[in-house]
């Protein structure tokens, strides 16, 4: 079920010395209200009144369970052995499962980093997002219906195949195992609490301070982020758009060009952080690929050498751009569970 939420709400008369909009985002249509939090202003850019979070919640059944090494026979010392048991063969569920890593995929397409299990989706993408959700939990609750209907014989095919490591307690009654299925979505606003501040202004200046470092940091990985995405998908068309070692054009897939393709459309909202040297960039690789198809690449030499030339031309921009740094505080990943 969708739900909406509000993360630390605050009325927007509360902060006098704010001039930016606070967060909004449209009613979702399950009765939600609309989500409110404090503008976190910093000299670059605004990052919460461009964006909104959504929580994005993806369950199924666990298809796998441990197995007790007194039933494996191994000449080894068996403190050191960790085994386990797949619970059910099923194109059913694996179908289920490459469903949900589209879902990802296209919240990774759309969203930018922040924290696990949250996105920061710019503000005008929220109405399409949100049609796509509603069609991905449709799609996805007929994948799970036809799993559900399977899952009988599913069970007596494991009986039959894992024979002494067969237990009928893993194998619940369907009604519960339908339940483990979910997909649920939830935007939420990012502030500081404005009842910290009743309770201790000296709490509610801290956590303040604390919030606008968070969304500073946020707005700095968001740039690198992209920065380092179209650096990748350039790169990558630009060496595979060269001659082998034979003289021939190597071979590339379609999701060469489609991927960028879908990079360079998706930038024009996904640019929170305003950054002019990227969109230049992302201009230029727009007019190179212009009219132009896989095919296209594949059939005419010249264009295809051309286009080589300019995105090696761009990846060598995107290259001084780059930052070389450690670990990310924030991260794409969606929870799994």
């Amino acid at each position: 079920m969708t739900t909406q939420a509000i993360l630390f709400p605050v009325p927007e008369a509360a902060h006098p010395l704010s001039s930016a909009p606070p967060i909004a985002a449209a009613n979702n249509g399950d009765g939600g209200g609309r989500p409110v939090g404090i503008p976190i202003t910093e000299p670059g850019v605004d990052l919460a009144s461009k964006t909104v979070c959504i929580k994005v919640r993806l369950s199924t059944m666990g298809n796998t369970r441990k197995v007790s090494t007194s039933q494996i026979e191994a000449d080894a010392d068996k403190d050191l052995l960790r085994v386990s048991k797949h619970l059910l063969d099923s194109p059913e569920l694996k179908a289920i499962g490459r469903f949900d890593g589209e879902i990802r995929r296209f919240l990774y397409n759309i969203c930018l980093p922040f924290e696990i299990g949250i996105h920061l989706l710019p503000i005008p993408a929220l109405e399409m997002v949100e049609q796509r959700l509603r069609g991905f939990r449709s799609d996805r609750e007929a994948l799970v219906q036809i799993f559900l209907a399977a899952y009988p014989g599913l069970c007596q095919d494991a009986a039959r195949r894992l024979r002494g490591l067969y237990n009928p307690a893993d194998y619940p009654p369907i009604e519960d195992v339908a339940r483990e299925f979910g997909f649920s979505w939830q935007y939420v606003s990012f502030g500081v609490p404005d009842q910290l501040k009743g309770i201790s202004r000296e709490v509610f200046e801290q956590e303040r301070e604390k919030a606008a470092r968070r969304m500073a940091e946020a707005s700095s990985e968001i740039q690198q982020v992209l920065r380092e995405t179209m650096a990748r998908l350039v790169q990558h068309m630009a060496e595979r758009l060269k001659d082998g070692t034979d003289g021939k054009p190597l071979r590339f897939k379609e999701s060469t060009v489609s991927n960028l393709v879908e990079f360079l459309a998706n930038f024009q909202f996904r640019n929170v952080t305003d950054d002019a040297d990227l969109q230049r960039l992302v201009g230029q690789a727009r007019g190179l690929l212009q009219g132009i198809n896989a095919d296209d690449l594949r059939s005419t030499s010249t264009l295809r050498a051309r286009v080589q030339q300019g995105m090696a031309e761009i990846a060598g921009h995107l290259d001084t751009m780059l930052v070389k740094a450690g670990g990310r505080k924030f991260r794409f990943d969606e929870e799994a569970q």
